[in-house]
């Protein structure tokens, strides 16, 4: 029996160009199995997936025709059919899929909590990637917030990790750029709870947002850096923006730190010339702490952030390839609410 399978995918050069594909999948061969996905969620972490596709190897994760990639998203997929032992049909994970209808994995490692994609073309690549978890029987409180907020938590939770690891105590500022992302939100939820006082950079379109969340402890738009008191800080760049970088660096003093954790900006080549990389992070914590450790303190403050947020998260849902096409264009272009938060439903 075959499946017709639907993706969307963008040009890899000019990441304007769209299409959805159609195709048609057989059974899955011994070793596969054919998933469904069911939704997931899009954001602008998933635009630097694309503009560092080619750097950091993302378009191979599901590879596509040449001259196309397929954006990889993290969302809930439900087992249509197997072919691999020990996994049957109607279990449900959550990972990265392609924008599609359908993907084929290979899962290997299969365990009571997690499974590996062990495709040859993903050989390689972190492990963060790779890992797939089965999901909880029974709706759960904030799903739907915790499906979008999970990927960008991710950036949040590990940077929050370095910063108290480097040392400088909880009296140390931290300016972010990008403070209407959501990765930024959750850094500067989890600096509160250290006490560590922060200040957010955010464009003056979305001050009057930023400023009402009370998440950080001074708001200022781009063009008020020389407002900036002068003295040792750190700064997060998750703008990725180097004139902006460059503007508040000149009112850091010493010990001063710039750490470059983002691109919606779009400056791709910073991030991939050596940039904060979290997967690499999650890696080292996962050696240390084991990934059990890991995951159950990652899900305890993913819950607290996406609680904290209730007030302001703007749930958006969108059907098909068709409204995932939209909050594509949307997003990339910059025309989202930051309070916004997208979930496209198959």
């Amino acid at each position: 029996m075959r499946t017709e399978a639907n993706c969307f995918e963008v040009g890899r050069a000019d990441l304007n160009l769209t299409r959805v594909t159609g195709a048609g999948l057989g059974p899955p061969q011994p070793g596969e199995a054919l998933f469904e996905v069911e939704r997931f969620g899009f954001s602008a972490n998933n635009v630097t997936y694309a503009l560092l596709g080619e750097a950091l190897r993302y378009w191979d994760l599901f590879p596509a025709a040449p001259g196309w990639g397929r954006i990889p998203v993290w969302g809930y997929l439900r087992v249509l059919a197997s072919a691999v032992p020990g996994l049957a049909a109607g279990q449900r994970a959550f990972g990265l899929c392609p924008m599609a209808t359908h993907v084929l994995l290979r899962p290997q490692r299969v365990g009571q909590a997690t499974f590996t994609e062990g495709s040859p073309h993903r050989a390689g690549l972190s492990s963060v990637y790779n890992v797939y978890a089965w999901a909880r029987p029974g709706p759960q409180e904030h799903d739907d917030a915790l499906v979008v907020l999970r990927p960008v938590f991710w950036l949040s939770f590990t940077l929050d990790d370095y910063l108290a690891r480097r040392g400088g105590g909880p009296d140390t500022p931290v300016i972010v750029t990008s403070a209407s992302s959501k990765a930024a939100l959750g850094l500067a939820y989890l600096l509160n709870r250290r006490g560590v006082p922060v200040t957010g950079f955010t464009s003056a379109r979305h001050l009057p947002f930023v400023a009402g969340l009370d998440a950080y402890d001074q708001v200022l738009s781009y063009d008020q850096a020389g407002a900036l008191p002068a003295g040792p800080a750190v700064l997060v760049d998750i703008a990725g923006d180097a004139a902006l970088r460059d503007a508040i660096g000149r009112r850091l003093g010493p010990p001063g730190e710039v750490v470059i954790a983002g691109g919606t900006h779009g400056e791709a080549e910073a991030l991939a010339a050596g940039a904060f990389f979290a997967p690499r992070h999650i890696r080292d914590r996962a050696r240390e702490w084991g990934w059990p450790v890991l995951e159950r303190r990652y899900q305890a403050a993913l819950e607290g952030f996406a609680a904290s947020a209730g007030p302001w998260l703007e749930i958006r849902r969108h059907r098909g390839l068709d409204g995932a096409a939209r909050v594509y264009r949307e997003v990339l272009t910059g025309a989202s609410s930051p309070a916004a938060a997208h979930l496209v439903e198959l």
